[in-house]
């Protein structure tokens, strides 16, 4: 046993079977990965209803909201990159210089080194954000492990299940456990970690990768703001309460870019507050532990939320907040249970202002200017770091962009919250304390793909414009390069076949020019001559 309580050889007999797939080189075919991802995509449709069963264990979920929140997502994700691989990995075709015409250059997107990517999930979505990058990495020709979170047993056992069901171990494997197989397998070099989690964890797992210079992304969170101004119209702050309470409960608040803190205009309060307390009630019925309201993921977890609650309640006896609804006597943590809480203008040095809340906690802070709720977001960002999002209720435009220039965020939503994430087109990514790197999509394909340059050009020295870059840079030689080198004219990528011709000309005048400014005794017609035939054979031969 190694000083870890882990086997001998136990992060080499997950390894070794990944680097047998680089040395084969069966994963740089556009058919290898196209059957890894179809796999995929049978396994989840295959396996629904066993990882429906195991979320609803784990985090209490109803069905639905695990299909919708989970599988979907996942399904979505594996469409999208089948649909668009094929053109993912052609060549991309770039410029070059005129000084190196008739060179052709592009960039080939190449799968990373071995012996693969480690995925670190998170508890909160445990099976779409472990899923969504693997269809990422594979799409980029890696094999892969997964860690998944210690804190959703049942839903990592029915992973590690069904990932040995279908896919070969030197595709895909899952390593089971908590902290001490993390530090295990963040002690060997990785092609790529992904982690997603809090910025605290995150930090312990950048300092591991940066000891063995693996590269990695860190997806956090943070308190994402959002704003309700004064340009929203009385008839539409019911639509608003609704997009909100949708938002915030979802999966009981644990999402990390749900709205953390809202910051509400006067004048739309103590209607916004009505129109919350309605939809919380239309949403998840009167008694929402009866109702389908998910669970916190662990009894800490919900106690820490309680604690919170508890303060909040401390607070408004001798401040001028005020509970609104929910409260530490309507929660039971050892049921996992925190009842939806709303609170007003709760004190700035308060746990509810200062961390991420991750629960069905919301507070609400009222402000009478724009500039006022920028200045208070700023302060709060400066606090607790930069959030994954911002989002804007607003009628006008230019307010909203005053807000996205103004307050830091990884990314901004006018007029709604969350479903950004349903656009396959859009990146997810931090900022600051929200974390660093990208993905969803086609950026995952970046994320998991080396970019490979590669110059092409062919032999002759008619090609060489008479030697001008070697030395001796003495006479014209100098002037020319010092004086014109840059501003030298780019070659297209898809230059049309006419114009290539009439640029192929150019090395021939130049060198012919060269030669009549007396380097060479012929005349200029038999060195034009000479010239062409010589780029004529260049050309044969290249």
């Amino acid at each position: 046993m190694s000083s870890s309580g882990l086997p001998n050889g136990f992060v080499d007999t997950i390894r070794a079977p990944l680097f047998s797939t680089h040395e084969s080189g069966v994963h740089l075919t556009y058919e290898w990965r196209v059957e890894q991802l179809n796999t995929l995509y049978r396994m989840i449709r295959d396996r629904r209803q066993v990882f429906v069963e195991a979320l609803a264990k784990d985090l209490g979920r109803y069905p639905t909201e695990s299909v919708c929140a989970e599988i979907i997502p996942i399904e979505t994700e594996v469409q999208y990159m089948l649909q668009h691989l094929k053109g993912w990995m052609k060549p991309e075709y770039v410029s070059t210089p005129l000084l190196m015409f008739p060179a052709r250059a592009w960039i080939q997107s190449k799968p990373l080194q071995p012996p693969g990517v480690l995925i670190i999930g998170p508890f909160n979505y445990p099976l779409q954000l472990c899923l969504k990058p693997l269809a990422g990495a594979l799409a980029g020709g890696n094999p892969c492990v997964i860690k998944p979170s210690e804190m959703t047993p049942n839903t990592a056992k029915a992973l590690n299940e069904c990932i040995r069901e279908y896919f070969d171990p030197s595709v895909v494997q899952v390593v089971l456990g908590a902290i001490p197989e993390t530090e295990v397998l963040l002690a060997q070099p990785w092609a790529k970690v992904l982690f997603t989690g809090s910025a605290r964890v995150g930090k312990i797992v950048a300092e591991a990768c940066a000891r063995t210079l693996t590269p990695c992304i860190l997806e956090c969170g943070g308190k994402s703001a959002t704003v309700v101004d004064e340009t929203v119209p009385v008839s539409q702050i019911q639509n608003v309460a609704d997009r909100i309470v949708f938002a915030k409960f979802f999966n009981s608040g644990q999402v990390c870019i749900a709205p953390d803190t809202l910051f509400v205009h006067d004048i739309h309060v103590e209607t916004l507050v009505k129109a919350l307390r309605r939809s919380i009630e239309a949403q998840f019925g009167k008694d929402p532990q009866a109702g389908e309201m998910a669970r916190i993921v662990c009894p800490q977890s919900a106690q820490r939320l309680v604690d919170i609650i508890t303060e909040l309640e401390q607070d408004v006896r001798h401040n001028n907040s005020k509970l609104l609804l929910g409260g530490s006597e309507l929660s039971d943590a050892q049921q996992r249970y925190v009842a939806p809480t709303l609170v007003l203008n709760p004190s700035s040095s308060s746990r509810v202002m200062t961390e991420e809340i991750f629960g069905p906690i919301l507070p609400i802070c009222s402000f009478s200017h724009c500039d006022e709720a920028i200045k208070r977001i700023q302060e709060l960002s400066n606090v607790t770091g930069i959030p994954l999002f911002l989002y804007v209720f607003t009628k006008s435009n230019q307010v909203f962009q005053k807000f996205a220039q103004k307050c830091q965020s990884g990314g901004a939503v006018r007029n709604d919250v969350l479903i950004q994430l349903a656009n396959p087109e859009l990146p997810l990514g931090g900022l600051g304390n929200s974390g660093y790197g990208r993905y969803f999509g086609k950026y995952s394909f970046d994320a998991f793909t080396h970019k490979y340059p590669v110059t092409y050009r062919p032999l002759g020295s008619i090609w060489d414009f008479g030697n001008l870059r070697c030395h001796p840079y003495q006479g014209w030689k100098s002037k020319l390069l010092e004086d014109f080198l840059l501003y030298l004219p780019k070659v297209p990528a898809s230059l049309p076949p006419s114009r290539m011709l009439l640029l192929c000309l150019f090395p021939i005048a130049f060198v012919s020019f060269q030669n009549t400014m007396g380097e060479h005794p012929w005349s200029w017609k038999s060195m034009l001559a000479t010239q062409l035939e010589r780029a004529a054979n260049a050309l044969r031969n290249s």
